[in-house]
C-alpha cells in the first residue's frame, strides 16, 4: 500500500492582503500565514511557494550526482567517497524523502 500523498503541482504564487500571506496553486489555496509580522509572513510565503521548485532542483541534482559518481580505486578515493555521499547526496535524500513524505523530519 502506497501511503505516499503527492504534493500540489507547481508553480505556487503567492498573493498578499495587508493581514496576511497566501501560497496558491491556481485557483486552490496552499498555505496562509497570519500573524509573526509583516517581513516573517513574506519569508513563509516565499519558502513555502518555492517547495516544487527545490524539490525540482534537487532531484535533478541528485540524478546528476548519481550518474556521475566519483569512480577509480576505493582505497585512492575514499576521502572523496565519503565527503561525496556523506555531505552531499545523503542530505539530499533526506531533504527529497522530506518533502515527498517518505520520511520522519
Amino acid at each position: 500500500m502506497n501511503t505516499q500523498s503527492k504534493h500540489t503541482p507547481g508553480p505556487w504564487k503567492i498573493k498578499k492582503d495587508r493581514f496576511s500571506q497566501s501560497v496558491w496553486a491556481g485557483n486552490e489555496r496552499i498555505a496562509e500565514m497570519m500573524g509573526w509580522g509583516k517581513n516573517r509572513r513574506r519569508a513563509n510565503a516565499r519558502i513555502i511557494s518555492a517547495a516544487p521548485a527545490l524539490l525540482e532542483a534537487l532531484k535533478s541534482a541528485v540524478s546528476y550526482l548519481e550518474a556521475n559518481r566519483p569512480k577509480g580505486n576505493i582505497r585512492e578515493i575514499f576521502t572523496q567517497l565519503n565527503e561525496y555521499e556523506n555531505g552531499v547526496l545523503k542530505p539530499a535524500r533526506a531533504a527529497i524523502a522530506q518533502a515527498e513524505g517518505r520520511a520522519n523530519a
